[in-house]
């Protein structure tokens, strides 16, 4: 057995024995453990699988200039600070919100899922440092052709993060416009499904949430009601004790919000930068890994290291039927 499976399944026997205390909550944080169904609710001593966090308080996110056929680029953006902004007014212990504010940084023109750093240092191309950002974009074509993406998927949501602490490096949210239609607004007509409701759960999953085990009135549930997506929309207690136990409520002064992302920020992709702007230091040493949360409809999670993906056309192409497709899911 490997020391990395040893300390995976250490971490499960743990959890079995704070299972008592942690009844009164069923919320999950995404991991650096390769083990399905492994619920992290606190931190573990070190060597067991870390739950994932940011480490700054302020981040930042950005939408892929070409938003999507169906949406305009105002109408997402509009759609993506109500989601974040519902996190981050979540009631935390004494009315207080968590202590972590989301940035809408405007437009970019990549739409790679990316990370531009490996192993923990910053990445050198062509003798410059490329920046990175964190990318909302809307495939409205060819989302199976995309390593873990599967016809039942609404939306995925990729991190970045370092595997030895769990801090989180980079997060990109990929929307499935090419084979679901979105509606925006409180026209929940089927068979639309409810961007805001879809968005507000993977920005927890973007914020370090994995699906939660309570029941279908969460955020974090694993399966979309497009009958009720006020489910979706509106934090559940679950979900609230969740962010709060990951950004416990602290005073944040506008003069320390920095959102540039922890290797640097460009608004375009690796390949295409001439000069990278706002490098930060590169975060703590020791490799990194990619995430999709999560990729199988039973739960199942499925680990791969972050692809670069170019960028694709937009125009529309014909969505199977209704019955060809999967039940749907939110990843």
């Amino acid at each position: 057995m490997s020391t990395k499976s040893a300390r995976c399944l250490g971490a499960a026997a743990a959890l079995a024995a704070l299972a008592t205390a942690q009844q009164a909550s069923a919320y999950c944080r995404s991991n650096t453990c390769k083990v399905s169904e492994l619920c992290l609710q606190d931190d573990l001593p070190v060597g067991y699988c870390r739950p994932l966090r940011w480490t700054s308080s302020c981040i930042g996110f950005n939408v892929q200039e070409d938003a999507s056929g169906e949406i305009s680029y105002q109408e997402i953006s509009d759609v993506l600070d109500a989601a974040f902004r519902t996190w981050q007014e979540a009631p935390c212990d004494g009315g207080r919100p968590p202590g972590i504010r989301v940035q809408n940084l405007g437009p970019v023109s990549c739409g790679a899922v990316e990370l531009n750093a490996r192993d923990g240092k910053t990445r050198i191309v062509d003798g410059l440092v490329p920046g990175n950002a964190n990318v909302v974009v809307f495939r409205d074509m060819d989302w199976l052709a995309s390593a873990g993406h599967r016809s039942e998927m609404l939306a995925l949501t990729t991190v970045q993060f370092d595997k030895n602490t769990g801090d989180l490096w980079g997060a990109d949210m990929e929307i499935n416009t090419d084979l679901y239609d979105f509606t925006v607004g409180d026209d929940s007509a089927a068979p639309r499904e409810d961007l805001l409701a879809v968005v507000t759960h993977e920005a927890g999953h973007f914020l370090g949430l994995d699906h939660t085990l309570a029941g279908p009135e969460a955020t974090m549930h694993d399966r979309y009601d497009r009958s009720d997506p006020m489910n979706f929309r509106t934090l559940h207690a679950d979900d609230i004790a969740g962010i709060c136990q990951i950004y416990p409520p602290r005073d944040l002064s506008t003069a320390e919000c920095n959102p540039i992302p922890p290797h640097g920020f460009s608004p375009e992709c690796a390949d295409d930068q001439l000069v990278a702007c706002g490098v930060a230091p590169p975060g703590a040493g020791g490799s990194g890994w990619s995430v999709p949360l999560a990729a199988a409809a039973l739960g199942a999670a499925a680990w791969l290291r972050a692809g670069v993906r170019g960028r694709r056309e937009r125009p529309r192409r014909g969505r199977p039927a209704a019955g060809e497709r999967g039940a749907p899911a939110v990843r």
